[in-house]
């Protein structure tokens, strides 16, 4: 198994990817992300929200920028993956 990090442009360490790459057949990636903390009562107002079947309408999401750097990391990444 490969771990490979990729931090991004705003030097945040919540934005960080970490991606591992196994050797199994087919190769297999798997990217972990992430997730911002919520307070205790935040997390407690999202479960009630989510059992009671609320879905917002633009997702839950971040952004990540990958520094121009880590190009040919990445591209060297996804070609092993590629094989």
């Amino acid at each position: 198994m490969e771990c490979h990090f990729f931090e991004c442009h705003c030097h945040s360490p919540e934005h960080t990817l970490v991606f591992h790459l196994f050797d199994d057949d087919p190769k297999m990636l798997y990217a972990h992300v992430f997730l911002n903390p919520d307070t205790f009562f935040k997390r407690i107002w999202n479960s009630i929200k989510y059992i009671f079947g609320y879905k917002c309408v633009y997702g839950h999401f971040d952004e990540f920028i990958f520094n121009p750097k880590d190009a040919q990391k990445l591209i060297n990444l996804l070609e092993q993956i590629k094989e």
